[in-house]
């Protein structure tokens, strides 16, 4: 099982899985949200059960895509891709996740003070 839960505890869920395939994106925006790259797993809005979501907000992109974040402390929850898919933030996961980084993308768009190996 996975609890997960923003930077203020404000916004909470739950998974009766593990995270599985986690994926870090070097994409422009994701760096802009995050400062740095984002990491995150595929999950169906299905296999959330949510504790706690008053603070989460969703912000729509002009993509068709869209992300949920805590009002109250900014931190990232969720993206939901143009076509629907889902993948849920890593870095929320309180203990362990059960997952593995398995792929990494937008390499071209990484930022130029670090290097990716392997």
């Amino acid at each position: 099982m996975i609890q997960a839960s923003c930077l203020c505890g404000a916004v909470r869920y739950e998974m009766d899985r593990p995270a599985g395939a986690i994926t870090a994106c070097h994409c422009s925006q994701c760096r802009k949200l995050s400062g740095h790259f984002a990491a995150s797993f595929d999950a169906a809005p299905g296999d959330v059960r949510w504790l706690s979501q008053e603070s989460l907000r969703v912000h729509e992109l002009p993509s068709g895509a869209s992300r949920g974040f805590c009002r109250a402390c900014g931190s990232k929850v969720w993206f939901r891709a143009a076509d629907g898919a889902w993948s849920f933030e890593a870095g929320l996961i309180d203990g362990a996740s059960g997952g593995a980084l398995e792929e990494q993308i937008f390499l071209q768009d990484k930022g130029d003070y670090y290097e990716v190996t392997g």
